[in-house]
């Protein structure tokens, strides 16, 4: 069995559990649902899992995936936002505007990442 860190607010969904279980087999998923402040506290959280599912700002996915920092996999849900055909109102401005949904789209591992800069 895979055992495999969940760090997300959000509940996985049965739909990625499923494709977890297609990728790696059966998979034991622990979640973390709080706030972290960087990759140190990322693996600390994680322990032994092998796994890292996450959510993440791409300051500490840089660091988190990083092979001096760690040699985890570290992988992300993808999604589809789909149109449900529905109208809300957005709380924030108080207009009409489309529903959407976010339907499951796969799984990818995050290989590096790179943050291009200019002063201002």
């Amino acid at each position: 069995m895979t055992k495999i860190f969940w760090l997300s607010r959000h509940t996985m969904t049965q739909a990625q559990l499923s494709d977890l279980n297609r990728i790696y087999g059966e998979v034991e998923v622990v979640q973390y649902d709080g706030s972290v402040k960087d990759a140190a506290e990322v693996l600390e959280r994680a322990g032994d899992c092998e796994i890292l599912a996450v959510v993440l700002p791409p300051a500490i996915l840089a660091n988190l995936v990083h092979p001096r920092v760690n040699t985890k996999p570290v992988i992300r849900a993808k999604a589809n936002r789909v149109p449900t055909g529905n109208t809300v109102i957005n709380p924030a401005t108080g207009k009409e505007e489309a529903e959407y949904r976010f339907e499951h789209a796969g799984w990818e591992q995050i290989k590096r990442i790179v943050v291009e800069t200019v002063d201002l």
